[in-house]
């Protein structure tokens, strides 16, 4: 088959570790004709040129990624969304394809999707894993009703018209949607976790002792530092853990709400909490993979149901997941069924406290979870588990 991929940040293809990435280079592993349609970065013009012999347009277009001006971010997707249809008639004209394969953001995806549906003539698989807009609702940055609510909804409801399959993680993402959008058909649902690379790396316990670590009992949160992901959360975890000397809370990342976490340490005393630098990814994962705990976090008032793509390492590198989750999301229910992590609701610090010390107090449980989640995570969460699943829809 002849596949178009429509994403709008995806890596050099000449590298597989990125999640759309890897699918792209499955799909090719498996025989298919790839073809990608994706933003540049750093281009001077927009041009279609070779990435690992994959035909790639790279569009040049403003940023909307790493953006503080929710208006730019907003003026930079709706650039983008025109610049898209544009130049992806322009340079594939002439090509057939079977499959169009594109992701939920930004909703503009459904004036993408009309425009190169009609013009291409083929099906859309719709990879449906972010429901920005009503996530910044919840957080108060515009109402559901207003201008903004509604030029979104708009959007993303033609984008689930458009869509002939509509990959979610859990089913609860099926019952969010069919809430929102009632007349979405049923049989346009698939059941599709995110998938990662599967990885052998090592732990590295050099590292870990380079850092001051060794015979600590190392709680890990690795990524982005801002206030959407109320991580302070994880120093009032912190402070009600102070008494066990041997327990650490590593924050390793960057973002808006570092120094504020930072100064809460400072004025707290707290000796538990330790703060480092991002790590190139395989000295990162490396490290990842010592710890005893990986931590996932997620605000308490997210109003859609969220696959934290964190998981992913986690469960790759064995770490046992302990999950700070909002009252929406249904992946505590996901890591239960399969005895792959323990979780607690963000805003209820002692239930998070007391699943903590499962873990310090049990290394049978440790193990167990550890190899519950690897298995969950080859058996689902792999680049072929993700073509199989497509390809088992659309066949």
């Amino acid at each position: 088959m002849n596949i178009l991929f429509l994403f709008c940040s995806i890596s050099n293809l000449e590298s597989d570790s990125g999640i759309y990435a890897s699918l792209i280079h499955e799909f090719r592993r498996q025989g298919h004709n790839v073809f990608l349609s994706a933003k540049g970065k750093g281009v001077s013009k927009t041009a279609l040129v070779e990435e690992n012999g994959i035909p790639v347009i790279r569009i040049l277009s403003q940023d909307f990624t790493g953006v503080k001006s929710n208006v730019n971010k907003a003026l930079g997707y709706i650039e983008y969304s025109i610049k898209q249809v544009h130049f992806t008639k322009k340079f594939f004209k002439d090509q057939r394809f079977d499959l169009i394969i594109s992701h939920s953001l930004p909703p503009e995806v459904g004036y993408i999707t009309k425009k190169l549906k009609k013009h291409f003539k083929c099906p859309l698989y719709l990879i449906q894993s972010d429901f920005t807009w009503q996530d910044a609702v919840a957080f108060g940055y515009f109402s559901k009703n207003g201008p903004i609510g509604s030029y979104y909804r708009f959007w993303e409801k033609k984008m689930f018209k458009e869509a002939d399959y509509i990959a979610v993680p859990t089913s609860k993402n099926i019952s969010f949607i069919k809430n929102l959008y009632p007349n979405t058909p049923d049989e346009k649902f698939i059941l599709q976790p995110l998938w990662q690379k599967q990885l052998e790396i090592e732990p590295d316990y050099q590292l870990k002792n380079e850092f001051g670590l060794n015979n600590k009992f190392v709680v890990l949160y690795g990524g982005s530092v801002g206030a959407a992901q109320r991580v302070d959360h994880i120093i009032e975890l912190a402070e009600t853990c102070k008494d066990y000397k041997d327990i650490v809370f590593v924050i390793l990342g960057k973002g808006s709400y570092l120094s504020v976490l930072q100064q809460m340490v400072k004025d707290k005393g707290l000796k538990n909490v330790e703060f480092k630098q991002f790590l190139p990814q395989e000295q990162y994962l490396r490290f990842l993979a010592s710890c005893d705990v990986g931590l996932i976090i997620l605000n308490e008032k997210m109003a859609t149901p969220n696959f934290p793509s964190k998981s992913l390492s986690y469960l790759n590198m064995k770490v046992p997941i302990l999950a700070a989750l909002d009252h929406v999301t249904d992946f505590g229910t996901y890591l239960e069924q399969n005895e792959a992590g323990l979780w607690g609701y963000s805003d209820d610090i002692p239930a998070l406290k007391e699943k903590l010390l499962l873990y310090y107090h049990s290394e049978e449980l440790r193990n167990k979870v550890k190899e519950n989640g690897y298995m969950l995570f080859v058996n689902n969460m792999t680049p072929i588990c993700a073509y199989q699943t497509i390809l088992n829809a659309i066949i």
